[in-house]
């Protein structure tokens, strides 16, 4: 998943190369202006929903930490040999990344806004 995403990222970063290089040299300034503030909203845009997916992963995961009191979780597979802990430890790790969502979605709201301010702006 990863590896695609990356793939995207540098193909649109490759696109938009080509586009803006065009843009430049046809474009009058304030429609230039225009369309860079429509493309950086809908980059904003992009972000703000990465944002949420990724708080909604640390939540979830978060759910299970402190459902099982346990970490690593059950049936997880680790890269070499980690010390599991559970109890008031897991519980710990578990609130840790229910505030790592909270500070993902305060994020994403923010990024939200700027993305709304950039598209009602242009």
């Amino acid at each position: 998943m990863l590896g695609a995403a990356l793939l995207a990222a540098v193909l649109l970063m490759v696109l938009f190369q080509s586009w803006i290089g065009r843009s430049v040299r046809t474009l009058p300034d304030p429609q230039l202006v225009f369309e860079l503030r429509r493309m950086i909203g809908f980059a904003l845009t992009g972000c703000g929903l990465c944002l949420l997916v990724l708080a909604a992963y640390a939540a979830r995961l978060a759910h299970r930490i402190i459902e099982q009191r346990r970490w690593p979780l059950r049936g997880a597979r680790v890269m070499r040999d980690t010390r599991v802990r559970t109890g008031a430890d897991a519980m710990t790790i578990g609130r840790v990344l229910n505030m790592a969502a909270i500070g993902l979605i305060a994020m994403a709201i923010g990024v939200g806004m700027l993305s709304w301010r950039l598209f009602g702006a242009a």
